[in-house]
């Protein structure tokens, strides 16, 4: 079965503090970047179980909420969502 293609947004630890302060449901993710890594590492494997092939994409906070405000998101899951699909589609990758 072939993989399925995804980006997966990735924050560093440089950026989590900001991360969470542009994001409108930042204050329901972790504090602790250690439990943040935990869960993004969680989510990846659940994405391979599933037959996903994820490419880690790095998110820099202000070039997010830039986007964002440009299209008319707000900076939440759906906003990261549509951010991701649109690098996304720019990227050269074959499905």
């Amino acid at each position: 079965m072939a993989k399925i293609p995804a980006v997966v947004g990735f924050i560093s630890r440089e950026d989590y503090v900001e991360f969470r302060s542009i994001c409108d449901d930042g204050g329901g993710m972790p504090s602790d970047y250690k439990l943040f890594l935990k869960n993004y590492n969680q989510e990846l494997g659940e994405l391979r179980a599933r037959g996903v092939s994820p490419t880690q994409m790095n998110i820099k906070p202000g070039e997010l909420a830039a986007w964002c405000k440009a299209n008319g998101h707000t900076v939440d899951s759906a906003g990261r969502a549509a951010y991701a699909n649109f690098v996304f589609s720019g990227l050269n990758i074959k499905k």
